[in-house]
């Protein structure tokens, strides 16, 4: 049986791509990419705002919930990320 993924306290940053954080698969770290797209959905924001980490904070429980249940599907990039994209936020809607 799959372990499923818990959260660690470490704090979140945006990257080009997204914001960044990390999830504990047992004793494993496991990197977590949200795209700047799925938190657009998430929370809507005027283009250029620039309060992507802002509005992953507010819905971080809800992006790991996503990214948990990914990993449990083994929807796993190669590098070993787990990319939580705009059609995983619409999809858990």
């Amino acid at each position: 049986m799959p372990v499923g993924l818990s959260s660690i306290a470490q704090p979140a940053h945006e990257t080009i791509r997204g914001v960044k954080f990390a999830m504990r698969n047992g004793g494993v770290i496991v990197p977590i990419l949200v795209a700047h797209a799925a938190l657009q959905v998430i929370e809507w924001s005027p283009p250029g705002s620039g309060d992507y980490l802002a509005r992953f904070e507010k819905h971080r429980d809800r992006l790991e919930q996503i990214a948990g249940n990914k990993h449990l599907r083994g929807q796993i990039e190669d590098d070993g990320t787990i990319l939580v994209q705009r059609t995983d936020v619409q999809a858990a809607r």
